[in-house]
């Protein structure tokens, strides 16, 4: 019997173009009506939360890919990294020229390889849109794809997240380094340098992961892990499919993560969730 389902956001709940579909305002709604909890369990920090999903009635939230974890309009659990380790990974990459970027749970510090790098990604997904249209895209999205790291040098901000980029070249040096600094969240191999420029990597501090926060979760709660479920699209959501006594991975999702789930639904766009959702019996 499912008692709790943890929702990711982008790709997952949340179409990038066209926002939360009104099917998954519906099926969270049946479900709450239900008794089974839902929760948005999301790599966003707090403040980069879109306004609709924000809007939406749910149980909770895990934010920061597990660094934080909110019930009843307050934060029960918070990681992040100590200053001592922020420093020691921040004074390495900007001893190089990769682009990177961090979280803390107010903002996103990121130097401008990296802004120029999400921003040309970001725009990527909105090619035909009117420039109003993009930029109401833009402020919905909630991230300023901007150099932005002086910001941090004269703030008291907590970092729970590192994301960084590298060349061919940087893959060993760079795997190396992270080795001793958290847990990598997500990772992609050495690029090709031909269709693949970036590598990526992403490092939270030691055991934060979504996966983590939802047993954190559980246990506060009394909900066992085989009565949960869970929907996710990305590398960063393959702890929580694997956690969860559902696990269930969009069908445009990452092609690790569907080696994991239990099924795979629409996206999105297509009423995913709620598809599945009935399909399974849980609503209808």
């Amino acid at each position: 019997m499912v008692k709790a389902i943890f929702l990711d956001i982008d790709g997952t709940l949340r179409d990038e173009c066209r926002g939360v579909p009104e099917s998954a305002h519906t099926a969270v709604r049946m479900c709450r009506e239900k008794g089974i909890r839902i929760l948005i369990c999301t790599g966003r920090n707090l403040a980069s939360i879109q306004e609709d999903v924000r809007s939406m009635e749910t149980d909770g939230l895990i934010a920061g890919g597990g660094c934080v974890i909110v019930e009843n309009g307050h934060v029960q659990k918070e990681s992040y990294f100590q200053k001592a380790e922020t420093d020691q990974i921040l004074e390495y990459l900007l001893s190089g020229d990769l682009p990177f970027a961090m979280e803390s749970q107010e903002r996103i510090f990121m130097n401008r390889t990296a802004a120029e790098l999400l921003r040309r990604d970001f725009t990527g997904k909105l090619r035909g849109m009117g420039e109003d249209e993009i930029r109401r895209r833009e402020k919905e999205n909630g991230i300023r794809y901007e150099d932005t790291l002086g910001d941090y040098m004269h703030g008291p901000d907590h970092i729970h997240k590192f994301c960084l980029w590298h060349r061919p070249e940087d893959w060993e040096a760079v795997c190396s380094a992270a080795s001793g600094w958290g847990t990598v969240i997500q990772q992609s191999g050495p690029p090709d340098g031909k269709t693949e420029k970036w590598g990526y990597l992403e490092l939270q501090p030691p055991g934060c992961t979504k996966g983590q926060a939802i047993r954190w979760w559980c246990r506060r709660n009394g909900i066992g892990l085989e009565d949960t479920m869970s929907f996710g699209d990305g590398k960063n959501d393959v702890d929580m499919i694997r956690t969860t006594g559902i696990g269930v991975a969009m069908e445009d999702g990452d092609e690790e993560l569907k080696q994991w789930a239990d099924s795979l639904c629409g996206p999105a766009s297509d009423d995913g969730i709620y598809r599945e959702l009935a399909r399974r019996g849980i609503i209808g």
